[in-house]
């Protein structure tokens, strides 16, 4: 065995601990992320320096902003009728605009992994598979009028309203109970049907911290009220039903643990509880919203509320904290007519 010379490693340790050395990157960061109709706007608002808030404009994006999903830096923001689907340098704000087809309608979206995410389109009854990297997209067949999408356990689920083609009333014409249509995104093909029994308009669909899925059911409006479903995404059937979240319950907003927050236009911020499966505040207790459209929750339990303002004629909209005990820390302004919100994290800027 060839020994070194203590003086020699010494020297070696010396050298060593001279030698220059590169700063690691700061870590990706929790920023909210609020997505502006009025403007077509982003409101980025730093949940690591609370006091950054910075707004993004993202120009033409082929019609008026609807739903926002968000993975990393990359955003998708839908149009509703303007039918296409806008990939978002959360960054930047630089956009790059595909078209599903003509007369489909591009609602809620969802990442199935980095490089496929599906988009519902409710005036078609299809989902469109967009490759994110090559821009392809193709289509497949789901329920009636596919509102909203999640993905979990390697499956892809799209929440069908149900809506008739054609109403004149205010309200949704809704033409029965919604059910879920499961997809495999490897093969791009319907595996599967779970039908959801209740008022039908399923408007939203939430991972929850248990791993189970669940889904906003709005109703018709009028007197009837909505309910929340609980699907067991193995078993692909629902597993609970519950009431007491008023008129048209419009979001969720899962806190990853045990905490789901429901946001209604009339009722305002509401809760579920998803370990012990009971409604914690409901229809009549919620923490009053103007105009609440949307929710997100951080990795320390704090809970953003935004308020849309009035869309008719176009103002401000706004993100109320809310500590983890629902006590109201502090309010931000947006953009013009906010409608939906999510948090990322973000890689910081070069």
């Amino acid at each position: 065995m060839v020994r070194i010379p203590a003086r020699a490693v010494g020297i070696a340790a010396l050298l060593g601990g001279c030698a220059a050395t590169t700063p690691s990157a700061p870590p990706p960061a929790e920023t909210l992320v609020v997505l502006n109709a009025g403007d077509a706007s982003l409101t980025l608002l730093s949940l690591v320096a609370p006091g950054t808030v910075e707004s993004l404009a993202l120009g033409s994006v082929g019609g008026t902003p609807v739903a926002l999903a968000a993975r990393g830096s990359l955003g998708l923001v839908t149009t509703g009728i303007g039918n296409t689907v806008a990939m978002i340098d959360l960054r930047s704000g630089s956009a790059l605009v595909r078209r599903v087809a003509n007369g489909a309608g591009a609602a809620g979206a969802a990442f199935a992994n980095d490089s496929i995410a599906y988009i519902a389109n409710p005036f078609n009854n299809r989902a469109t598979r967009l490759n994110l990297n090559s821009g392809d997209t193709t289509s497949l067949a789901v329920g009636r009028s596919p509102i909203a999408v999640a993905v979990t356990r390697g499956r892809v689920f799209i929440a069908n309203a149900n809506l008739a083609p054609s109403c004149a009333q205010p309200t949704p014409c809704v033409a029965g109970p919604s059910w879920l249509t499961v997809i495999d995104p490897d093969r791009n093909v319907a595996i599967d049907s779970i039908p959801l029994p209740g008022p039908g308009n399923a408007m939203a669909i939430q991972v929850g911290g248990d791993g189970l899925l669940y889904v906003i059911n709005s109703g018709p409006g009028g007197e009837e009220p909505g309910r929340l479903s609980i699907v067991d995404p193995v078993l692909r059937q629902e597993v609970g039903s519950f009431a007491g979240f008023g008129v048209l319950p419009a979001h969720l907003a899962s806190d990853g643990r045990e905490r789901l927050f429901v946001t209604s236009p009339a009722q305002g911020l509401m809760e579920f509880n998803m370990r012990i499966r009971r409604v914690v505040r409901g229809a009549g207790s919620g923490i009053p919203l103007q105009g609440g459209v949307s929710a997100a929750v951080d990795a320390n339990g704090t809970v953003y509320a935004v308020e849309s303002g009035s869309c008719v004629v176009p103002s401000l909209g706004r993100v109320r904290v809310f500590r983890p005990d629902l006590t109201e820390a502090r309010i931000v302004s947006t953009g013009v007519c906010p409608v939906d919100a999510t948090i990322v994290r973000l890689p910081p800027k070069p």
